[in-house]
């Protein structure tokens, strides 16, 4: 499968481009997370086995979200429960491309948005979608999921840092519920790999999943850090992605499509290859989006993030010339 991200270069990360292709919180890292991982290195927790236990992490989640300890799983990023969901479901595509299922069906395409809609019993879907960053309404979530027979998960990994509405509020009541969350993009530590469920279902996924499952230093940076200044850098956050994403509307000469999330989805009048290989020269790099499933050879997916101005003049230029 094809990722966002620049590849590494003999052990060590791509310092030299700016890459547009990986789509994390526009504000970086928060300073109270990197004071915690530098103090996890400092006293050396990586001599340590993370506690099987991780009631003290589950604290921290529930307190963020105003949920039930006993509805949290914690994983070694969404990743890793994706991957144990296994195939039986419906997907409307396009996609997270990692998602298993034995049927599909398209978004429609209305002119600069995608309409997703929830059809079928058990279905798996991004909320905002990635990548299109289109969303669907908490109305529509609640309407699909009033049906017992339905089951919906819904992997939230990005809105946290959107300018949407989580679901959250539903897992106590909807047992067919299940909400997938990420830190690695809302707290920008791609490297740390932790991700979480929030539902009923989280008991039996954490049963799959093998006791060591994160490490001692994400382990001691979650279970440390301040629910309250989680949430307010939060805030912040989207307030940002608001900012960038006003700051572009009257920069781009080619098609963006309507989005909620902390990336956009471009379409070029030439191939996003050909556009990517100049840019690469430029050292700035994007999402080739074509291996979507329902996407264009045309399209890309952008990151929102400082500098996204200057990327947009590169690209009007490749364009237009």
């Amino acid at each position: 499968m094809k990722h966002g991200g620049y590849p590494w270069v003999k052990g060590k990360p791509p310092m030299n481009i700016n890459d547009f292709s990986v789509n994390l919180n526009p504000l970086g890292t928060p300073k109270f997370i990197e004071e915690l991982i530098e103090d996890a290195i400092k006293i050396k927790v990586y001599k340590y086995y993370p506690p099987e236990n991780l009631k003290d992490i589950k604290t921290i989640i529930a307190e963020i979200y105003n949920v039930e300890e006993d509805l949290i799983g914690v994983f070694n990023g969404a990743s890793e429960i994706i991957n144990m969901l296994g195939d039986n479901f419906t997907v409307p595509q396009p996609n997270y491309s990692e998602y298993k299922f034995s049927e599909f069906y398209y978004a429609e395409e209305l002119g600069d948005e995608f309409k997703f809609t929830l059809k079928g019993r058990r279905v798996l879907t991004s909320n905002p979608n990635n990548p299109t960053g289109s969303l669907i309404s908490l109305a529509e979530i609640e309407e699909f999921v009033k049906d017992d027979k339905n089951e919906l998960i819904l992997d939230e990994s990005f809105i946290d840092i959107s300018n949407g509405e989580s679901a959250v509020k539903l897992v106590n009541e909807y047992k067919n519920l299940t909400v997938i969350n990420s830190f690695t993009k809302s707290l920008s530590i791609p490297g740390l790999r932790f991700g979480f469920s929030i539902g009923h279902k989280s008991r039996e996924l954490e049963k799959l999943a093998p006791i060591w499952r994160i490490n001692s230093i994400i382990y001691y940076v979650i279970s440390n850090m301040n629910p309250k200044e989680v949430k307010e850098f939060f805030k912040l956050s989207k307030y940002k992605v608001s900012e960038l994403q006003d700051r572009i509307k009257n920069l781009v000469k080619f098609k963006i499509y309507k989005s909620y999330a902390p990336y956009f989805l471009a379409e070029f009048n030439l191939p996003t290859y050909i556009v990517n290989s100049k840019l690469i020269k430029m050292g700035y790099y994007i999402r080739d989006a074509s291996n979507f499933i329902g996407l264009r050879s045309t399209h890309a997916r952008i990151a929102l993030k400082e500098g996204v101005e200057k990327l947009i003049s590169l690209i009007n230029d490749i364009v237009s010339s």
